[in-house]
């Protein structure tokens, strides 16, 4: 990094990935490294400052109850101070202690000796958090506007025009609920979910909307008829695409957002 940092005639400021609970990458909050990694940092000034630490407790999206969900926040929060102040007690810089998910954060007790939270999905919430308790139903603000285009009776499913590419391949919201599929149908009113109804497979073009009951109900979905998907998990979904359209309260659109797109 040092070198790239001269090679660009820049400078880096840097933050060390700490490990409470995710298990994805970092350092546990007392691993003997920790300080080694961040003198190492400091070391190589003026191409790099140690800005900090920051942690995600990814985990917490599969807790069960509320009170899991604050059990890892607390853990979160912790390993997080915890790993700033044995930085800060070798005599190294340590100005930010950077942690969040959005179950943590939306359900966190206290954010003592935190400087910076980066919760994602709560910007627009979904189905998967709406199934853990993150949020209401009435909170998600993100849907995938879709029209139905057949009716296949003898398979007892109504095709749309939002398969994998659209509403992403991700059913994380099964994990807690098994009548969500690839996502919840609603009218494009603007008002809740159709009884009974989800997108119960996708293709890579086409959704296949399936029912609880004999067959899905035909007249409420007829073929050129417009729906709105709720997604499972919204950051997959919205990814694709250039830019949002806004609506308040109905289905006229009041503004369109530019949006970061791509990698």
């Amino acid at each position: 990094m040092a070198s790239r940092a001269q090679q660009l005639g820049a400078s880096f400021d840097v933050l060390i990935e700490i490990d409470t609970g995710g298990r994805r990458g970092g350092l546990p909050p007392g691993d003997p490294g920790l300080v080694e990694l961040g003198t190492l940092i400091s070391s190589l000034g003026p191409a790099l400052r140690l800005e900090g630490v920051l942690t995600h407790a990814g985990h917490s999206y599969h807790a069960r109850t509320i009170e899991e969900i604050q059990a890892i926040a607390e853990d979160e929060r912790q390993g997080a101070v915890r790993s700033a102040e044995r930085l800060r007690a070798a005599g190294l810089q340590c100005r930010t202690v950077s942690i969040g998910s959005t179950p943590t954060m939306v359900h966190a007790k206290s954010l003592e000796g935190v400087t910076e939270i980066r919760p994602g999905v709560y910007t627009f919430f979904d189905i998967d958090q709406m199934a853990i308790g993150a949020c209401a139903i009435e909170d998600i603000a993100v849907s995938v506007l879709a029209s139905v285009i057949g009716h296949n009776r003898r398979a007892g499913r109504v095709l749309i025009d939002a398969g994998g590419l659209a509403l992403s391949k991700d059913i994380s919201a099964a994990e807690f609920r098994k009548d969500v599929g690839y996502g919840w149908v609603c009218p494009v009113d603007g008002s809740g979910p159709i009884p009974d109804v989800w997108v119960a497979d996708v293709h890579q073009e086409h959704g296949l909307v399936a029912s609880t009951k004999e067959h899905p109900p035909w007249d409420s979905l007829p073929i050129g008829g417009r729906v709105r998907i709720l997604p499972n998990h919204v950051c997959m979904t919205v990814a694709p695409y250039g830019q949002y359209y806004v609506v308040d309260g109905g289905d006229e659109i009041v503004a369109t957002w530019s949006k970061a797109t791509g990698w």
